[in-house]
């Protein structure tokens, strides 16, 4: 799927309210409302975002990630533009029956634009958060560090 191909009608089929979203040729649709939230989040994470963060950030995969980023109206806790991957850190708040119903209908949005969605558990992250980021990275097509 083309980046340009997702317009509102696109969303609006797809069960996804595109009223309010910010569109553009090279970005994936997003809220603005988040912009400032998803800043908080960023200065005040969790320690496994900040493990993760450590492995990911300044291409250290030879791709660039970015640290929570609004898509449509949730924020990615880590987002590849040049993979379309969202990597998800899931702790013991998303183990509840009503959570995971959320996390599978925010997947289901992400889907519909193209995006694939990876979820790893806060626990793995914590423990070896090296591995965890080797086994994500061994789904995609190698990119020399850079």
């Amino acid at each position: 799927m083309n980046i340009k191909d997702i317009t509102p009608d696109f969303l609006w089929k797809n069960g996804i309210n595109p009223e309010g979203m910010r569109f553009g040729p090279n970005f994936f649709p997003y809220n603005p409302k988040l912009k400032q939230f998803s800043r908080d989040l960023r200065n005040h994470g969790q320690l496994s975002e900040a493990l993760l963060w450590k492995c990911l950030k300044g291409k250290k995969t030879g791709y660039l990630f970015l640290r929570q980023k609004p898509i449509l109206n949730f924020i990615a806790d880590f987002f590849c533009h040049e993979l379309k991957l969202v990597i998800e850190i899931d702790g013991a708040s998303h183990f509840s029956a009503e959570a995971q119903k959320r996390d599978a209908e925010r997947d289901r949005q992400m889907q519909a634009i193209g995006l694939t969605i990876i979820r790893v558990l806060d626990s793995d992250v914590r423990k070896n958060p090296e591995d965890v980021t080797r086994g994500i990275m061994e789904q995609f097509p190698r990119k020399e560090e850079q």
